[in-house]
């Protein structure tokens, strides 16, 4: 295979320039000539060239003078010196201005040939070095530039962004971050938690949550309180290498602050507007029920049907009420952390004592099955009441007499789910998946004139994400529905929720 290589030969001997063009041209692709030195660097100053063997003793202009040029024109080019005076002091003059080899005259092809072969290579490795230094030099510059635009971004956030090593002292903190934090010392870098915001119990929590973080590699939420009353809202996260061991943290604080005041005006205000009704409703329902018990047969069917309606009316606008305050609670408390350990077989041994009279008016067999051992999960015991008994309470509006309510705990892979099965009615396929929006109301259910307000199954849905669980519901038409809400187990490491985008899963089949 022929070599792209370029060679010139530069040498006022004929002979010589011929004989070493018919040694080479064979190998090499481009081999020419010039029979003086200042042709020679005319012709190098024209076009590249790989490598030169220029004669040392020429007219006009001789090889060093040529060499020196070539030095300041391309130092990469390769010069093998010809001389007929094989000297030391010659040899050494020549590579101290640059020559990489000599060869005296007179020399075989075999000689030729091999120092042609070495000092080609040795410009390939000189540009391969150089072109490795500039890759190398490139590199690092974009490191550079990446590392300066970064550090730009998360200069730039509005968000806090504090990252830790994993022992817990912190290698950045951005303007953001000591904005919302306020540390009390001006040098946070290479400094823990501990003694940095001058609030110890504060301190301890955030300490805790990051070596928490640090050791499970789970992503961990929570809110605290500054010393000025801001509420921020913090998400830690680990920092993975490629083998998965945890080699710190990184934490994102959001400023929350006016978020909670707006929500908690907004609940003052349902929670007062609500109050202000509850109280003359209720009573406009008391007193409608005491002039029903004290109706007659000589009243006219007409007026028992006027307060009949006005009762129902006023006992729907009162259940309206109750779930808008439920919907105020569970907004307000929806990303607040509840860290209290509950029984959840308690929670529905309470409830469902509390329908069984309900079950019993309607001809209903109400049952709860519970296991032996019930493990503990994390939550609020009046909350998870509400969600249990919209549960349950929809299972007994919703299904015709003679029909049955199960009710039971079920323990999957770290996880406790309430399950409440009915043989209602079901939901049809198409209006399953909307069953959770606030307001909504099945066709079927408003054919028939069920009461409700459409509120329970979205404040329960709430409720449940607000304990990091998640709600399924599967149901058949004509047969029934089974609604699960499932709960993270204390002190366990659970399966993943089902990516299904929200923490409601549907499935519905037509009989």
């Amino acid at each position: 295979m022929v070599s792209q290589a370029r060679l010139l030969i530069v040498d006022d001997e004929e002979i010589i320039r011929i004989g070493c063009q018919r040694s080479l041209e064979e190998i090499y692709s481009t081999v020419e000539m010039a029979e003086n030195g200042r042709l020679g660097w005319e012709r190098l100053q024209q076009q590249p060239f790989d490598l030169v063997l220029l004669d040392l003793m020429m007219p006009e202009m001789g090889g060093l003078e040529v060499l020196e040029k070539v030095q300041v024109l391309d130092p990469e080019i390769v010069v093998i010196m010809i001389t007929g005076f094989a000297t030391i002091e010659t040899a050494v003059d020549a590579m101290r201005k640059g020559a990489y080899d000599y060869l005296p005259k007179p020399f075989t092809p075999e000689e030729l040939r091999t120092k042609v072969s070495r000092g080609l290579e040795k410009r390939r490795l000189i540009l391969q070095a150089r072109a490795l230094i500039l890759e190398r030099d490139r590199n690092l510059l974009e490191c550079a530039n990446e590392k300066s635009r970064t550090m730009t971004i998360i200069n730039c956030l509005s968000e806090g962004l504090i990252a830790t090593n994993r022992t817990g002292q912190i290698v950045l903190m951005n303007p953001a971050a000591i904005k919302m934090l306020r540390p009390q010392v001006d040098a946070v870098i290479g400094r823990t938690v501990s003694g940095l915001l001058g609030h110890p119990e504060q301190e301890k929590a955030i300490a805790d949550m990051l070596a928490t973080v640090t050791s499970t590699g789970a992503i961990t939420q929570m809110e605290m309180q500054t010393r000025d009353e801001r509420v921020l809202e913090s998400h830690v996260s680990p920092i993975l290498d490629d083998h998965g061991e945890c080699l710190g943290t990184v934490t994102v604080l959001l400023d929350i602050t006016q978020d909670k005041k707006i929500e908690k005006m907004k609940s003052d205000f349902v929670r007062l507007v609500s109050h202000e009704l509850k109280a003359p409703v209720a009573a406009i329902a008391g007193y409608l029920n005491l002039i029903i018990d004290g109706l007659t047969a000589k009243q006219p069917d007409k007026e028992k049907e006027i307060i009949l309606r006005s009762r129902d009316k006023a006992n729907s606008l009162l259940e309206l009420i109750n779930d808008l305050l439920d919907l105020s609670r569970s907004e307000r408390n929806r990303s607040a952390g509840v860290q209290k350990r509950l029984d959840l077989g308690a929670v529905l041994t309470e409830t469902v004592k509390f329908y069984h009279h309900e079950a019993q008016s309607r001809q209903l067999e109400l049952s709860l099955h519970l296991p032996a051992a019930i493990p503990a999960v994390v939550g609020e015991a009046e909350a998870l009441g509400r969600v249990v008994a919209n549960l349950i309470g929809n299972a007994i509006k919703y299904t015709p007499e003679g029909g049955r309510v199960d009710v039971e705990l079920i323990q999957r892979d770290g996880w406790l789910a309430i399950s409440v099965r009915d043989t209602g009615m079901g939901i049809a396929p198409a209006e399953i998946k909307k069953i959770f929006d606030e307001f909504y109301r099945s066709r079927q259910v408003i054919l028939q004139k069920i009461p409700g307000t459409g509120l329970g199954l979205s404040i329960a849905k709430q409720i449940v994400e607000a304990h990091r669980g998640y709600l399924e519901v599967e149901s058949v038409v004509h047969q029934g529905s089974v609604f699960r809400a499932w709960f993270p187990i204390a002190d366990a490491l659970p399966a993943a929720a089902p990516a299904v985008g929200t923490t409601a899963r549907a499935k519905a089949e037509n009989s």
